[in-house]
């Protein structure tokens, strides 16, 4: 089997498409594809990426006597990873933490009593924490250290903006305005920056 025959198959069985795999190995798409259709070869730094991200040795890329899967040199027991379940865990994360943030933002109502609203206040402060060290956890998912650092700062620019947007809702009292403000700023991050600048694939 040649090599662009074991490029083809292997992103095949990872389920990945083209674009994925590209990223991940920092080339364009029409490099990959090059590759895929035999016309162009991958150098050896991209053969040793490549046999990384598969998770087979470069000897079983650069060899043609290895005709079937059967002849692949595992590196090591990967996990197969669903990047559908971990992007949708991210956006889960990040809208938890706008709602609750709209939930803390809204007035309580003045019949109530004060120790009802202590524990109410609470409870709000303990889910908002919850789900801010949840977004923190989902960087874990980016193996990149350089783009983790990056992907932390931006994230910690979204939630200063986010909190400034809820505490003047808060003390001007333009709830309705806030909540929709919470939601553009949420939006926004979702589908420009996270995709963008944060090398995270939350949408089609």
């Amino acid at each position: 089997m040649k090599l662009h025959e074991k490029i083809f198959r292997l992103r095949k069985q990872s389920g990945m498409s083209q674009e994925e795999v590209a990223e991940k190995l920092n080339i364009s798409r029409q490099a990959l594809s090059r590759w895929e259709n035999g016309s162009a070869q991958p150098m050896a730094t991209n053969i040793v990426e490549l046999s990384k991200l598969f998770g087979v040795t470069s000897d079983y890329l650069l060899n043609d006597e290895y005709q079937s899967d059967n002849d692949i040199p595992v590196v090591a027991e990967t996990k197969k990873i669903n990047y559908i379940l971990r992007a949708n865990l991210i956006k889960i994360a990040i809208i938890s933490q706008a709602s609750i943030l709209n939930i803390v933002i809204q007035p309580i109502s003045e019949d109530m009593p004060q120790n009802i609203v202590v524990w109410f206040r609470i409870v709000e402060l303990v889910l908002l924490t919850a789900t801010s060290i949840w977004m923190a956890c989902n960087h874990r998912y980016e193996t990149d250290l350089k783009q983790r650092a990056k992907n932390t700062k931006i994230e910690l620019v979204y939630c200063i903006v986010q909190l400034i947007v809820a505490s003047l809702a808060y003390y001007t009292h333009l709830y309705f305005l806030g909540t929709i403000l919470l939601i553009t700023v949420c939006i926004v991050y979702l589908l420009k920056i996270n995709p963008k600048y944060m090398n995270r694939k939350l949408t089609k």
